[in-house]
């Protein structure tokens, strides 16, 4: 099975942050490696299954503003 690994950065409401972090950190796969004064996270997806469906699941995320794909590689399988 392919590894998928994604960069994202989501844009966020400013009074949701909280909100925010404690859904992404419930994700499987999901690390949160910074937070802007502008209010974007830097987050990565990793995983063997496909990253894109759990990428769409943020957008439903409240406080979540907009999600933007950054990269997106995938490993073969050996």
């Amino acid at each position: 099975m392919d590894y998928h690994v994604a960069s994202l950065i989501l844009e966020l409401t400013p009074s949701r942050r909280d909100t925010v972090l404690q859904y992404i950190n419930q994700l499987e796969g999901a690390e949160v490696h910074g937070l802007s004064d502008d209010h974007q996270l830097v987050v990565t997806l990793e995983g063997e299954q496909n990253v894109l469906s759990r990428m769409e699941a943020m957008h439903t995320i409240p406080g979540v503003i907009s999600v933007s794909l950054v990269s997106h590689h995938i490993e073969p399988a050996c």
